[in-house]
């Protein structure tokens, strides 16, 4: 995966996977990766059933921000995204991008991630963008059947579509979806929006830590 991301010169998030750490507990992680190689990761912060019940997967360290070329990115792994208050740590310290990878076996379960990245999008002001995995894996009881389409959104208010949707995908298709982001646009939103939901949030939840990813 490094070698992919310098040899293309993107920044990749290269999906989930548990990990062993350094306290010996099982962490679900996504690695991310810069234009030069350097990785850097994310834990999923909430545990489903299943990862909590059956794999015994251990919370990570607190939501983090990476500051990149691009400006500052936040990553939100599945389950993670349904919770308000994770996101709203990683734009308090300057996230104007969301990163929703997830695994869902069934389209209930798409469909709240789903809903869930486009309300942080609404409540924060700012570009989501999912990735779930699909299609079927009968050989791994852990990933044997997923659903959903990927997806990149946005506030509908000005400046965005009125549907906030700036781009999705085909329902259980793999595929590569594409949007040209303005990341002005958030600063404009959150400036003259129809409602101002970014400035309006309690201010209550401390900023996630910044790691520079170059």
């Amino acid at each position: 995966m490094q070698r992919i991301a310098a040899g293309s010169q993107i920044y990749l998030l290269a999906g989930t996977l548990p990990m062993r750490d350094a306290d010996g507990k099982i962490r679900n992680r996504a690695p991310f990766i810069s234009p030069t190689g350097t990785l850097e990761y994310q834990d999923k912060q909430s545990m489903t059933r299943f990862e909590a019940e059956q794999w015994g997967i251990s919370p990570g360290a607190a939501p983090k921000v990476f500051a990149t070329a691009h400006g500052k990115i936040g990553v939100s792994i599945c389950y993670d995204a349904e919770f308000p208050l994770h996101v709203r740590s990683q734009v308090n310290a300057g996230a104007e991008l969301i990163l929703v990878p997830s695994c869902t076996d069934s389209v209930a379960g798409f469909n709240r991630v789903r809903l869930s990245a486009r309300a942080r999008a609404v409540e924060n002001q700012c570009i989501v963008a999912t990735c779930p995995l699909v299609g079927f894996a009968p050989w791994s009881g852990a990933i044997d059947e997923n659903h959903g389409y990927a997806g990149v959104y946005g506030p509908p208010d000005k400046h965005f579509p009125e549907s906030g949707i700036l781009v999705r995908g085909i329902m259980d298709e793999a595929e590569l979806v594409f949007a040209d982001i303005d990341m002005k646009a958030i600063a404009q939103v959150r400036r003259d929006g129809g409602v101002l939901n970014h400035r309006d949030w309690p201010d209550i939840i401390a900023p996630s830590p910044v790691i520079e990813l170059l």
